[in-house]
C-alpha cells in the first residue's frame, strides 16, 4: 500500500478515500522513455456530511486533474498509444470498486510541431485532443499520416466520477483506480 494511502487511511473514520495510480510501461523496444508528471493522483477524502447533493444526484463529478505525458526516443519512431485499464463501459475505465475515470490527450506535439491524434482502429479521423478508451490505441499524425518522431509530449487530462453510494460507507474506505500509458511502435 502506498505512503499516500496509508496516511489517508488513518485519518478520520466515515470516509472514502479515492486515489487513481497511473502507470507507465519502459518502451524498450523502441529504445523510448515514456514518463509522466505524476504517478499517482490523490483526489481527497469524501465526508457524506461534507458534500451538497442535488435530490436525485447519482454521481459525484470529483473534478479535472491535468497532467503531463512526454517520450523520448533515441531515433526517430511511428508511435501508437494506449492506455491499459479495467473498462468502465466503452468510453472509461472503473475504479476497483465503484466509479469511473476517462482519460483525454490533448495539445499533443511531436519534436516541438503540432500534431493530430486518431484511433489506429476503425476510420481515423484526425483530431487535436482524443479521448483514450479501452481496447483502442491512438496513433499520432501529421498532415493525416503516421508521423515519426524522437520526442512526443501531451496534455493528460483525467475526469473521475463515483456514484453517491461511494460515501455511504460505516469505515475508512478506499478507492483505488489504477491504469497504464504503453507505447506502442508502428514501425
Amino acid at each position: 500500500m502506498t505512503t499516500a494511502m496509508n496516511s489517508c487511511i488513518r485519518a478520520l473514520s466515515r470516509r472514502c478515500c479515492v486515489v487513481l495510480l497511473l502507470f507507465s510501461v519502459p518502451a524498450g523496444a523502441n529504445d523510448c522513455r515514456l514518463s509522466l508528471s505524476q504517478s499517482q493522483i490523490e483526489l481527497g477524502a469524501l465526508r457524506p456530511g461534507g458534500l451538497s447533493l442535488l435530490p436525485g444526484q447519482s454521481e459525484l463529478f470529483l473534478g479535472a486533474r491535468r497532467l503531463s505525458l512526454s517520450i523520448a526516443c533515441s531515433r526517430p519512431t511511428s508511435m501508437m498509444l494506449r492506455f491499459d485499464g479495467p473498462a468502465a463501459g466503452p468510453q472509461a475505465f472503473r475504479f476497483d470498486r465503484q466509479g469511473r475515470f476517462t482519460v483525454g490527450l490533448s495539445n499533443a506535439r511531436l519534436d516541438g510541431q503540432p500534431v493530430t491524434l486518431a484511433a489506429a482502429q476503425g476510420p481515423a479521423e484526425a483530431a487535436a485532443s482524443r479521448l483514450m478508451v479501452p481496447g483502442q490505441s491512438l496513433v499520432v499524425l501529421a498532415r493525416d499520416l503516421p508521423a515519426k518522431g524522437q520526442f512526443f509530449s501531451a496534455q493528460v487530462e483525467i475526469d473521475t466520477h463515483l456514484p453517491v453510494s461511494a460515501i455511504r460507507v460505516h469505515d475508512e474506505t478506499p478507492v483505488e483506480g489504477r491504469g497504464r500509458f504503453e507505447l506502442l511502435s508502428g514501425e
